[in-house]
């Protein structure tokens, strides 16, 4: 098989600093993965319409993006009426010893609309890879939160592409707890199109032995006093790695738009390597860019203090990582989720 290019930076930096992209391989599987939906009747039918809804969308990397766009195993559309309201929960499950899934969602939340989608991505599979693509349209003053908690085996590579185009007044919330997985392409470009549009994406892993997380967002901001902010943290054991990619582009024209990413990543054994590499574009004068990155030991205090108090090391360790992570995991919405991701943390630390 030979190797790709994963999350390609916008504008590329220095060749020798070996950050403007990620090389690796699409794994190949033997069986799509169980699809399940919980969702009211009439709001999720199949996917006729194959187009992109940004043709343009480059996406994680170009030969998976096609294979999902038009070869996948299950397409899916969600659509949201004007002024309703509905909640929808995805659950794909590699269930086969060998997986290869193509899942394809489109979405559109009509003016005024509101919805929750829950994507529930778990598995035992030995190998193979899922392979997911998220389209999501915002009409204005729409409302969208799309959580996701992923526990794949240990073998199975994900890749996930997701696009978003927001519309005046309109909000999009992202969660994503990231924790399983052999190799973890994730990539999320959001357009900004709508006039005060507003979109918040908040981001947690937790990686161990020869894990790797590989995370790309380009925020567009088109619209005027448009609203984006980046929050992404974990830990790192082992020998697993983290990339991180975000890119604010304030197009011109997007006067008084504002900006934000940070990037927190805590290093638990010194064989592992955090990537971060946050990007300003700007063709635009009245806006507001920050952007903050961070990687370093666990506090050596905080240690000290947690095991005076009678803990071993192991667990003051786990205390600190578990402390971090939870606040994004209790936004799951679903306890029994929540306790199934704290149950991975605390066997995984």
């Amino acid at each position: 098989m030979s190797k790709v290019l994963f999350n390609e930076l916008p504008r590329p930096t220095f060749r020798w600093l070996q950050v403007n992209h990620t090389e690796g391989v699409v794994a190949n599987g033997q069986s799509p993965a169980t699809i399940t939906i919980d969702a009211n009747e009439g709001v999720v039918t199949e996917l006729q319409n194959k187009a992109l809804l940004n043709p343009n969308f480059e996406g994680a990397e170009a030969s998976s993006l096609l294979a999902v766009t038009n070869e996948y195993n299950k397409g899916l559309a969600i659509s949201v009426p004007a002024k309703a309201k509905e909640k929808v929960v995805i659950t794909i499950d590699a269930n086969t010893a060998s997986v290869g899934d193509k899942t394809r969602v489109a979405i559109d939340v009509a003016s005024e609309g509101e919805l929750e989608v829950l994507y529930i991505v778990k598995g035992e599979a030995k190998e193979g890879g899922i392979n997911l693509l998220t389209e999501v349209n915002a009409e204005p003053n729409a409302n969208v939160t799309v959580k996701k908690l992923q526990l794949l085996g240990e073998g199975v590579q994900q890749i996930e592409h997701r696009y978003t185009k927001l519309g005046a007044n309109s909000k999009v919330e992202y969660l994503n707890v990231e924790l399983g997985g052999s190799e973890n392409f994730l990539h999320y470009t959001q357009d900004l199109s709508g006039e005060e549009a507003h979109i918040v994406h908040d981001l947690a892993y937790l990686g161990e032995k020869k894990q790797k997380f590989d995370i790309s967002m380009l925020m567009s901001h088109v619209g005027k006093k448009t609203v984006s902010d980046i929050h992404v943290l974990g830990a790192l054991g082992g020998e697993s790695k983290k990339s991180f990619r975000g890119t604010l582009d304030f197009i011109r024209g997007s006067v008084g738009a504002e900006g934000a990413e940070e990037d927190t990543c805590v290093l638990l054994d010194p064989t592992v390597k955090s990537v971060s590499l946050p990007l300003l574009l700007c063709k635009e004068d009245n806006v507001v860019g920050n952007h903050a990155a961070s990687a370093g030991q666990l506090d050596k205090t905080k240690l000290f203090y947690i095991m005076s108090r009678g803990f071993s090391e192991a667990e003051a360790k786990h205390i600190i990582v578990e402390s971090m992570l939870r606040p994004l995991i209790d936004q799951l919405g679903s306890e029994e989720l929540e306790e199934l991701a704290l149950a991975t943390v605390r066997a995984k630390i």
